[in-house]
């Protein structure tokens, strides 16, 4: 085999993105829309400083979410009391739990690779809900290694988070293809450091949003992957 590892991005590709297509775009507004109900602001004024946190969220330096939810209440000077930050960050958990749900195909195909005798990786950049909720998703032990964002602090496309990764699966970049949708620049990070990159993307979900503009193999489903290296 040309690869020896296989390693995914997780939103946008093994799962919907959060708000990409525009279906799963409205989901989130509501789910915004009920937080900041709950907390009592401005539903702009929470996106605003929300957006604000998100790179210091991805690093890991605001969690769990309720920190945040604390933080953009302090922002805003607004009182707030236990209960409604414990009922925003439940409002907030029980939509990523329902957001990690597998795209068709991708259970499936991970277990094909694993028995195929490939490792499986995955790189997030992510906030410390997917990372909390990671182990009780029918992903978690299908994969030899995971490396999000927000646990080590760096963020693709950051070289430093893919050696992260290929580093535990005890493979050579060069021995890894790297799949995923295009944001951060992280196929452009992937190839900076060593490894193949595919982009892809669904065929419902046309939205280029902060994607980079791949010109290499793309594919349009999780399940083409296994024609790439099996």
């Amino acid at each position: 085999m040309k690869y020896r590892a296989v390693i995914f991005d997780l939103y946008g590709t093994l799962v919907d993105e959060l708000w990409y297509p525009c279906t799963q775009e409205a989901k989130y507004q509501r789910m915004v829309s009920e937080i900041a109900a709950t907390l009592g602001v401005r539903f702009e004024d929470f996106k605003r400083v929300w957006s604000a946190t998100s790179h210091r969220q991805n690093l890991g330096e605001l969690r769990p979410t309720i920190a945040t939810l604390t933080y953009l209440c302090d922002d805003l000077d607004v009182t707030v009391s236990k209960e409604q930050l414990e009922h925003a960050a439940a409002i907030r958990l029980e939509f990523m739990r329902r957001s990690l749900r597998p795209r068709e195909g991708a259970l499936e195909t991970l277990s094909r690779l694993r028995d195929a005798g490939l490792k499986t990786g995955l790189i997030s950049n992510c906030i410390s809900d997917t990372s909390d909720l990671w182990p009780s998703t029918p992903f978690a032990s299908l994969f030899d290694s995971v490396v999000f964002s927000c646990d080590v602090g760096v963020k693709k496309p950051d070289s430093r988070i893919y050696t992260l990764g290929y580093d535990s699966l005890g493979v050579e970049p060069s021995d890894c293809l790297f799949i995923g949708d295009g944001s951060s620049r992280e196929l452009t990070g992937a190839t900076n450091a060593g490894m193949d990159a595919v982009l892809i993307r669904a065929p419902d979900d046309t939205e280029n949003g902060d994607r980079e503009d791949w010109q290499g193999t793309r594919i349009s489903s999780v399940e083409e992957v296994l024609g790439l290296v099996v």
